[in-house]
């Protein structure tokens, strides 16, 4: 379940929007460059209730071109370390929990961005594309995803905070 709970987290990573129409044309400018993961957060619809999937502090960056493409990787906070000089198996699974990663292209539209993936970290989101919405105010960028349901019903909206590296 914590893979489904990563899956819509990271969706939201890479999708754009801006948070005012007339400033969509400025968007495209503005994301260009590097951003470090500051938060990630669900929210339950029915019920408010917060969760933090990757712990209080993910670590990762997502990197956006002048060109249109984008990659990103995040890790959890509280990895596991593995005992050995290499992971077991269920070692292996543990990590992958808490690790998600992907590339491909982005274009904004209007108020709305778009990634279509080339790759991905659990191939799911492999050809696909998906759309978000973000807001950036100073050198804060926040992508907020629009109602998502996870594997076990529940409706989540994930929101994912960056801080402007480069």
């Amino acid at each position: 379940m914590k893979v489904k709970l990563l899956l819509a987290i990271m969706a939201a990573a890479l999708g754009f929007a801006s948070a005012c129409p007339a400033q969509s044309q400025d968007l495209a400018s503005q994301i260009v460059g590097v951003w470090k993961y500051v938060s990630v957060n669900n929210k339950e619809v029915a019920t408010g209730k917060m969760t933090y999937p990757l712990g209080e502090k993910p670590i990762g960056y997502i990197v956006y071109t002048k060109g249109g493409r984008v990659i990103f990787t995040v890790v959890g906070d509280k990895r596991p370390q593995p005992a050995g000089s290499g992971a077991t198996d269920a070692e292996r699974v543990s990590l992958f929990n808490t690790l998600s990663a992907g590339s491909g292209t982005y274009k904004i539209e209007g108020n709305t961005g778009m990634v279509t993936y080339d790759s991905s970290w659990h191939q799911l989101w492999t050809g696909t594309t998906q759309k978000r919405t973000y807001a950036i105010s100073g050198n804060k960028l926040t992508i907020t995803s629009a109602p998502t349901k996870l594997a076990d019903g529940k409706e989540i909206i994930f929101e994912v905070v960056l801080e402007r590296v480069e």
